[in-house]
């Protein structure tokens, strides 16, 4: 009877955790959204929006873009490799629009974050990935930027002269952080910038390159980081997450959230669910395994109840790579990622954005993309 009795009790245990994993976006997503739910432009292409509730309650979305067309040498012979929707690694910044609704229309307002080329700091070029968020008092915007390493070098046998070139500048990518004491503070320039990056390879973890940073703060007070990086003769990117005690100090790393392969994810959003008592990240899937989604690039939810160990969540499905606007026909996308969901102070999801294309923007016009080529952010109420 005993034995039975400890079977009982492990069993309601294990119900009780599967029953707080019970979020189910796919279902929620409302589906055929307005076509005032696509945010682009005619001359930048348009990815990896965040949002956040301002103290006049508007929404107002940090995005990355960056211009069409062909590159100037601008002091590199090889700039070239930066034609078109390649230019995201050297020529992307943070711009800022707003909107009177959560789901659109959004309208830009300015660039508030643009490399300056100055050979002595870490964000010299692209300002990419930003996520803003608010702890405290205080505002937070995390991004990505890069400089350049001519001395970097991948060993074995030799590499492509464009490839290697592309990696001196991709491998410098590393974290930092904006700090302001509102938004419009932030959006006008009175903020704090980190002066070092807040997470960077440690050639111990994580190799070469460290970026798709996304932020939450924990139940237990501390600050969570979830981030992609590489290991050493592994072909996938990986993901790993790191902790703080502050939101702008450096993050230590603590563990990888999936070892492998058909596992593989990148450009998480990172929350915690107090009603479910557990960690969420939107990512998109990286692996043609079909074990999170049915194809490579659709986006997928993972979960995690201590920040420290991830499995799939019990609905890992979010959406296919699929859009369909009210009155129109269902597309398949090239890309549907850099999921981000807009969440209450509670955590509970209330809008997912994320950035596509209908075709692949890197085999369009360089100079001025036909409309299937450029790109947009898309946003998704959640019921």
């Amino acid at each position: 009877m005993k034995k039975i009795a400890v079977f009982i009790v492990a069993l309601l245990s294990l119900l009780q955790v599967h029953a707080q994993d019970d979020l189910d976006l796919a279902v929620m997503l409302q589906k055929t959204p307005d076509s005032n739910q696509i945010f682009k432009s005619d001359d930048y292409y348009t990815w990896c929006s965040s949002v956040i509730k301002g103290e006049d309650g508007k929404y107002h979305m940090l995005y990355s873009r960056w211009p069409h067309g062909k590159r100037s040498l601008s002091g590199d012979s090889m700039n070239y490799i930066f034609d078109g929707f390649s230019g995201w690694l050297r020529y992307s910044e943070i711009a800022y629009a707003t909107a009177d609704k959560l789901e659109s229309p959004y309208h830009y307002v300015k660039t508030i974050l643009k490399g300056t080329g100055d050979n002595d700091v870490w964000d010299r070029f692209t300002m990419h990935n930003p996520q803003i968020r608010k702890f405290g008092k205080y505002y937070y915007l995390y991004y990505i930027s890069n400089s350049f390493d001519s001395s970097f070098s991948l060993p074995g046998k030799p590499r492509d002269e464009k490839w290697m070139h592309w990696l001196q500048y991709n491998c410098t990518q590393k974290v930092g952080v904006l700090k302001a004491a509102s938004l419009k503070d932030l959006i006008n320039g009175k903020f704090e910038k980190s002066a070092q990056p807040i997470m960077q390879a440690d050639s111990e973890h994580s190799f070469e390159v460290t970026t798709n940073p996304s932020v939450t703060q924990g139940p237990d007070g501390k600050f969570y980081m979830m981030y992609k990086s590489r290991k050493p003769n592994v072909g996938n990117m990986t993901m790993w997450m790191a902790v703080c005690d502050r939101p702008d100090g450096v993050f230590k790393t603590i563990s990888e959230v999936f070892t492998k392969p058909e596992m593989a994810c990148e450009d998480p959003c990172l929350w915690y669910d107090h009603k479910r008592k557990r960690f969420y990240a939107a990512v998109k899937y990286y692996s043609n395994a079909k074990v999170l989604a049915p194809d490579f690039g659709d986006l997928v939810l993972i979960t995690s109840e201590d920040g420290r160990v991830w499995t799939p969540a019990a609905h890992s499905l979010i959406s296919l790579k699929e859009l369909q606007l009210k009155g129109q026909q269902q597309i398949h996308l090239a890309h549907l990622e850099r999921p981000f969901v807009f969440t209450d102070n509670n955590g509970q999801p209330k809008a997912l954005f994320a950035a596509a294309s209908i075709e692949e923007p890197s085999k369009g016009d360089v100079a001025k993309p036909a409309p299937a080529f450029n790109t947009f952010n898309v946003s998704f109420l959640i019921k």
